[in-house]
């Protein structure tokens, strides 16, 4: 009887503690996160704005902006947005979409390549292959590869 006293003690207090502890999802994110910081690219926790009302994403699902700057040598592109629409990948000026868009994840849903930066929004799920795919557009975009052909 002892014991069984002490142990629903033990359980009663450990268990406010495991529920703080984070989910393989929160770890998961929080590792996407720390590696993009180190490859110098910025995350942040905001929504894509400025879409035109005929490019309605394909989700509302909540997305997060991985972001860096282009290199001095390809400033000044003409900027772009390419946006996961219900019908496929769709671009701001009607131009064809390039394969490397067309191929990625669907947990990416918004692109925005400017003069300055590129944009990559994407919901942080599909794991490590969805964001290894951030990782590749991002680098195609300061490559200045992304348009299409």
């Amino acid at each position: 009887m002892v014991y069984i006293i002490i142990f629903i003690t033990i359980a009663a207090a450990l268990g406010p503690l495991l529920s703080v502890l984070p989910s393989k999802h929160q770890r998961a994110v929080a590792d996407f996160r720390e590696r993009a910081r180190k490859a110098g690219v910025l995350v942040q926790l905001r929504e894509p704005k400025n879409i035109p009302a005929r490019l309605q994403r394909a989700s509302d699902e909540s997305l997060v902006c991985y972001s860096r700057r282009l290199d001095v040598a390809i400033r000044g592109l003409e900027s772009e947005l390419w946006v996961r629409s219900k019908v496929g990948w769709e671009s701001r000026s009607g131009d064809p979409v390039s394969a490397v868009i067309t191929a990625v994840t669907e947990h990416i849903e918004v692109i925005f390549l400017s003069d300055e930066d590129i944009q990559v929004f994407w919901d942080e799920r599909g794991g490590e292959d969805a964001y290894t795919q951030v990782e590749k557009l991002i680098e195609s975009g300061v490559a200045g590869s992304l348009k299409a052909d």
